[in-house]
């Protein structure tokens, strides 16, 4: 029966299914079993990912069936290697060591960071020979493999980063040397690429020979970087170095390691300048370089020196049509006035230094830069602040207009010159925000269910805002304040994804979507990694709170004069 389905509409039907199970692959498995038309449309689905974890490496439980490797091989297009779990000796001597105070308060925890020691590269688990072996015989079985998404290791203490230096040099070198006829990798998502491997590559000739051929193929870079070392500022050429390398580059997002914060942050006087400094993505700005074709650019949790975030802009500005801003902070220091500091914005009627810049007006006077879209997401400062009693800083946050707007949409339309723009373009602004599919850069064949699902939303939306269409899953009548209700809350949504970044880029991503999805149909997804780091990053959560106890605990205790004993302090008198 299923095989007098037209394949058209059975493959419609397969890419629903895989839709809604993204983040259970395994779900998806035994319906290859119902008959041979699921089994035949479901395998280009199914194995055009194929996920490598550490296990996987294991010299004792290599269980890579090199005949089946070979039949769902050439159907494979990218390559997922999470190794994120991997540990190393050093770091888990460092742990013990922070936490030998408080081991018998915490029992949980030294078995815990004992059993990381199975995740170390060993003799007795798998070392860089295993790994090399085992990624070669895989490339080799993919020759249609133009995307690899790597989880190096998320270290926790350690700043040696040898494994993940290695891990990555091992990686990029056999892809480096892949096949002749093999396709040419496009698309490379690297996660926790901390600037120690940077520095480390681009100190080894060999490393850093492998790594330019590769870069030099790619159209699509996501690089998640992670800042350890302070003591040098070498990554700062290093990292542009490496990205500049990639000449065919089109689509660049670069994720930064900050968490979720006010939109004013200010350093605590323990934090010296050089560690502030060292926060910060770097850009520099005495080795600049035109960017030959990149049109999306994504810039994700970083902290950055404003005259540096606007030489980025610029030296992308020939080619550059969208442009992403979320949670990003520009770098401040010192006494901040209104017109003697860079601003994302900055103050109407106030003329500012020529030694500032208005990150705002910079990209709408830009002499090349002609962008097509642009979306910003809980912008923010993060100011230094080197002595505790400065006059109260004046920032661009309120909306001076007293009509309480969102600062990213002040931004936004700062940016691209619609400030005062009249009421009878307001639709036309929304209408912009309608996700262009042509100009996407993930491929429509990956993504068309939820292409076509998020335009179809996107446009019905449109038109109920418009007043002249109505949803055809909308109720054929609504009282007058449902409707209302309805109108205001289809309204705001679309005013937001004028200016918001997160909620636009949900509909449209053309930079970041691949470090969640690889293929397009499936989730990035470990659990059982994920499961292995949330239970030791509690542990040391616990471990630390119990330390800071005991140090504020001890910071208390009091002299007795009388005896010369140590006391805790006299409980305060009352009554």
């Amino acid at each position: 029966m299923m095989e007098k389905l037209p394949v058209e509409l059975l493959r419609l039907v397969l890419d629903w299914v895989a839709c809604i199970c993204q983040n259970r692959k395994n779900d998806v498995l035994p319906l290859r079993l119902v008959c041979k038309a699921f089994d035949t449309a479901l395998r280009p689905i199914i194995f055009r990912t194929i996920q490598l974890e550490f296990s996987r490496f294991f010299e004792d439980q290599q269980q890579l069936c090199i005949g089946s490797l070979g039949k769902i091989g050439p159907m494979c297009e990218a390559i997922y290697l999470d190794m994120m779990i991997i540990r190393e000796e050093d770091e888990i001597a460092r742990l013990k060591e922070i936490f030998s105070p408080i081991a018998k308060k915490v029992q949980e925890l030294y078995p815990i960071l004992d059993s990381l020691r199975t995740y170390c590269m060993s003799d007795s688990s798998f070392d860089e020979s295993h790994f090399r072996q085992l990624l070669e015989t895989v490339l080799n079985s993919t020759p249609h493999m133009r995307r690899m998404k790597l989880n190096l290791p998320f270290q926790v203490v350690s700043f040696q980063g040898s494994p993940a230096t290695m891990l990555f040099a091992t990686t990029i070198s056999c892809l480096a040397n892949r096949d002749e006829e093999a396709a040419i990798l496009e698309t490379l998502v690297v996660d926790h690429f901390c600037d120690t491997i940077v520095n480390n590559i681009c100190n080894n000739p060999i490393d850093l020979g492998n790594t330019i051929s590769v870069f030099g193929g790619l159209e699509n870079l996501v690089l998640a970087i992670k800042r350890q070392d302070t003591r040098t500022f070498a990554f700062n050429k290093n990292i542009w170095f490496l990205i500049r390398k990639a000449t065919k580059l089109k689509s660049l997002c670069l994720i930064g390691w900050n968490i979720r914060r006010e939109d004013i942050r200010r350093s605590r006087p323990t934090v010296t300048l050089q560690q502030w400094q060292m926060r910060a993505i770097p850009y520099p700005l005495d080795a600049r370089q035109n960017f030959k074709d990149i049109h999306f650019l994504e810039l994700r949790r970083v902290d950055i020196d404003p005259h540096e975030l606007v030489a980025v802009i610029e030296d992308c500005s020939m080619t550059l049509k969208e442009l992403y801003l979320i949670e990003v902070y520009l770098k401040l220091q010192g006494d901040i006035q209104a017109d003697n500091h860079s601003l994302w914005i900055g103050h109407p009627g106030h003329r500012k230094s020529p030694q500032t810049c208005w990150i705002a007006p910079e990209l709408r006077d830009m002499k090349n830069l002609d962008l097509s879209i642009i979306r910003a997401t809980r912008l923010g400062y993060d100011c230094f602040e080197a002595y505790q009693n400065q006059t109260n800083p004046e920032y661009d946050i309120k909306d001076p207009s007293g009509m309480d707007q969102p600062f990213e949409m002040r931004f936004v339309e700062t940016a691209m010159g619609l400030r005062n723009t009249p009421k009878s373009k307001q639709l036309d602004q929304l209408l912009d925000v309608l996700p262009p599919v042509q100009n996407s850069n993930q491929p429509t064949s990956d993504n068309m269910m939820s292409e076509v699902a998020s335009t179809t939303e996107f446009q019905n939306e449109l038109m109920d805002f418009d007043g002249n269409t109505r949803s055809a899953s909308s109720p054929v009548s609504l009282s007058p304040s449902e409707e209302a209700e309805k109108h205001s809350h289809s309204r705001s949504r679309l005013k937001r994804r004028s200016y918001d970044a997160e909620s636009y880029m949900k509909y449209h991503n053309t930079t970041s979507h691949y470090k969640k999805s690889i293929d397009g149909h499936f989730n990035n997804h470990n659990e059982y990694a994920l499961r292995k780091l949330q239970k030791l990053i509690s542990c040391a959560d616990r471990g630390m709170s119990q330390l800071t106890s005991e140090r504020e605990a001890q910071n208390a205790l009091e002299i007795n004069t009388n005896t010369g004993q140590i006391a805790p302090p006299a409980p305060p008198v009352t009554g």
